[in-house]
Order: C-alpha cells, then structure tokens, then sequence
C-alpha cells in the first residue's frame, strides 16, 4: 500500500535559476530513486525539513567545511516529530547529483526483547568439601 505525500521546495528570493534548475532536478532524481525503492522494498528516507547545507563559498579558508541554514518554523516542527529521547540525529550526504543534504538517521539499537541472550551452559553447584572425622558448622553456630 501507498502512502500520499507532500513534498515542499523552498527557495530564497536570493536563489539563481541555476540553484532552482538544480532543485528540480534533485526532485526528479528523488523521485526516480524513490520508485526504484519501492520495487526494492528499501525504507523510504526521511530528509530534514528546515536544514540546508551548502559547500563554502569559493575563497573560504579551508577550516570552512559548508553553512547550515534553518528554517526554524520548518525545523522546530520537523524535530518536535522526530524527537527520540530529547535527540534528533541527521546525516550529512551527498546526492548522486553532487549536492549535499541532511537525512533523519533513525536507526535504534535492539531492545532487549528481540536481542537473543548469550546461551551458557548451567553452572551446578559444588559440593561443600568436609575434612574426614569433622562434622559441619550447624546453622546456628555460623557468624552471620
């Protein structure tokens, strides 16, 4: 079965064309790999809404890795959603096209219930060893 959903582009007043030509093409690139990973049965991946990363620009010392942009209307909703533990962890990636992009890691340790616990063999009791002629301590003659 198939879920409906809404995909959300935004760009800044500030975007190129180019940057928007860029957009629509990693939306269609999406959607093709979404395709490929329904026949799959691959996890849908779940992108950060709100975050933008960007390479630094050119002439930035090499200390600069990117920016990070955040909407934060978008972002706030999209943590409060996600949250595990008061934690959301993101991967930073990049795409087939050579953009990057951040994508909700959700994956989780196994609980306790599914995990197998360690088979080991029954440990059987040792025998108390008592010198022969000696009777054992009675109960009430032990110190404690």
């Amino acid at each position: 079965m198939y879920k409906q959903e809404v995909i959300t582009l935004t760009f800044n007043m500030s975007d190129t064309t180019d940057d928007m030509e860029d957009g629509a093409a990693m939306y269609e690139d999406y959607l093709e790999r979404k395709q490929k990973n329904m026949d799959n049965n691959k996890p849908e991946p779940t992108f950060a809404d709100g975050f933008i990363f960007k390479r630094p620009n050119e002439g930035a010392p090499d200390f600069v890795k990117g920016a990070l942009s955040i909407k934060v209307a978008e972002a706030i909703a999209f943590l409060q959603k996600h949250n595990s533990g008061g934690w959301v962890n993101l991967d930073l990636k990049n795409s087939q096209g050579g953009k990057l992009y951040l994508q909700l890691n959700d994956w989780k340790p196994p609980t306790q219930d599914t995990a197998q616990p360690p088979t080991a063999a029954p440990v059987e009791p040792v025998a108390q060893q008592v010198p022969a002629g000696e009777q054992p301590p009675a109960p009430e003659d032990l110190p404690f």
